[in-house]
C-alpha cells in the first residue's frame, strides 16, 4: 500500500508547553486514518503542522514526497474545528472566490462550488448568506469548502461535532464515499463513529503517539459481542460453547447475558464458521438471541491507552 503522508519525530513546543513530542506514523492512500485523544492531546496540532499552518520545532512532515507545504497547495484541504465565514456575502461567492484563487476560470470556480454544494446537501442555499445557516448547515458549508478543488488528502477535525443524528450519518456517509478519490484524515471523540470510518488509527495522549495501525491491529480482535439468550445456560453448555473453534472467551455478565470474543487470527471464513457453530449449538438447544449486539473494542482500547479520558 503506498504511503501519502509520513510524520517523523514531529515535536511542537508552544512556549513551556509540548504539544506533540516525538509523534511518528505513516497514512496509508486512500485510506480514512483516524486521529484519537482526548482534549489536549495534540490532535489540532498535529493538523496544523500537517497543513503547513506551524512549523515543528523537531522532525518533519513529508507528504506526496513533499517537504515544503507551499507545493503542496491545492493538493491538501483541512476543515478547522472554528471554520468561519463572511456573514453578509453570499455563499456561492465566497466558495467562488476561494477557487479564483486556485486559478480556476470564473465559469470552471462556480461549476465546482455548486458540485461541492450539492455533496453536502446545500445546493438550495448557494444565493443566501452564512449567518442565515443553523448550526449543522454551517458545519456542511465548511466541509463543502474543504471538498473545493479536488484534494489529494483532505484533513477534517471533528467533521461531526454538533450535529444532530441524521446530518451526522450524512457526513459519515460522504466521507465513505470520497475515500475512493481521496485520503481523508479525521478526529473525532465518537468512538462508534471512528470504528464505523476508518480503517487505520493513531492514538495521541499528552503529545505522545501511545499505538497506530489497521484497527484490526489495534483493537486486538477480529469480533466481539454482548448478548442476551432467551434462557441462562447451565456450566456444561457453557464449556461446551467456549470449546467452538475460533471462540476466545465466553463469559457470563448477567443472568441470561454473555460476552463472546473470537481470536484476532482468524480469517473471515473461520470467523464466519465460528458464529455459525456457535448460533447452530443455541438452535439445537432452542435457546434464542434476544439481542446482540457488537463490542466498540476501539473504544476499550482508547480508554486504556488514555487512561479512561475523553
Amino acid at each position: 500500500m503506498n504511503t501519502v503522508a509520513s510524520i517523523s519525530n514531529v515535536t511542537k513546543k508552544f512556549d513551556s508547553l509540548v504539544a506533540l513530542n516525538e509523534v511518528s506514523f505513516d497514512i496509508p492512500e486512500h485510506s480514512v486514518f483516524g486521529v484519537l485523544g482526548p482534549n489536549g492531546a495534540g490532535k489540532t496540532t498535529l493538523f496544523s503542522v500537517m497543513a503547513g499552518f506551524f512549523r515543528p520545532n523537531d522532525g518533519e512532515v513529508v507528504i506526496f514526497g513533499e517537504k515544503d507545504p507551499e507545493l503542496l497547495k491545492g493538493r491538501i484541504a483541512i476543515l478547522p474545528q472554528d471554520a468561519q465565514f463572511q456573514s453578509n456575502i453570499p455563499i456561492i461567492d465566497q466558495l467562488t472566490y476561494f477557487l479564483r484563487l486556485m486559478g480556476r476560470t470564473r465559469t470552471e470556480a462556480v461549476r465546482e462550488t455548486v458540485r461541492s454544494l450539492e455533496l453536502v446537501g446545500l445546493a438550495d442555499v448557494m444565493y443566501g448568506q452564512a449567518a442565515t445557516l443553523s448550526h449543522g448547515m454551517y458545519k456542511r458549508l465548511a466541509l463543502a469548502q474543504a471538498f473545493l478543488g479536488d484534494p489529494e488528502l483532505i484533513i477534517l477535525d471533528e467533521p461531526t461535532s454538533g450535529l444532530d443524528w441524521q446530518s451526522a450519518k450524512q457526513i459519515r456517509e460522504l466521507v465513505k464515499t470520497l475515500k475512493a478519490g481521496a485520503t481523508l484524515v479525521v478526529s473525532s471523540h465518537n468512538m462508534e463513529e471512528m470504528r464505523e470510518l476508518c480503517d487505520h488509527v493513531a492514538i495521541l495522549n499528552r503529545g505522545k503517539l501511545v499505538k497506530n495501525g489497521p484497527v484490526d491491529e489495534v483493537t486486538g480482535l477480529s469480533y466481539a459481542v454482548d448478548c442476551v439468550l432467551s434462557r441462562g445456560l447451565d456450566e456444561a453448555e457453557t464449556a461446551e460453547i467456549r470449546g467452538i473453534g475460533g471462540i476466545e472467551k465466553f463469559d457470563k455478565t448477567g443472568e441470561a447475558a454473555y460476552s463472546l470474543d473470537l481470536y484476532s487470527s482468524l480469517s473471515k471464513e473461520n470467523l464466519d464458521l465460528a458464529l455459525k457453530l456457535f448460533f447452530q449449538y443455541l438452535n439445537d438447544r432452542s435457546v434464542f438471541i434476544r439481542s446482540l449486539v457488537e463490542k466498540n473494542k476501539l473504544e476499550d482500547e482508547y480508554l486504556k491507552l488514555t487512561g479512561g479520558k475523553n
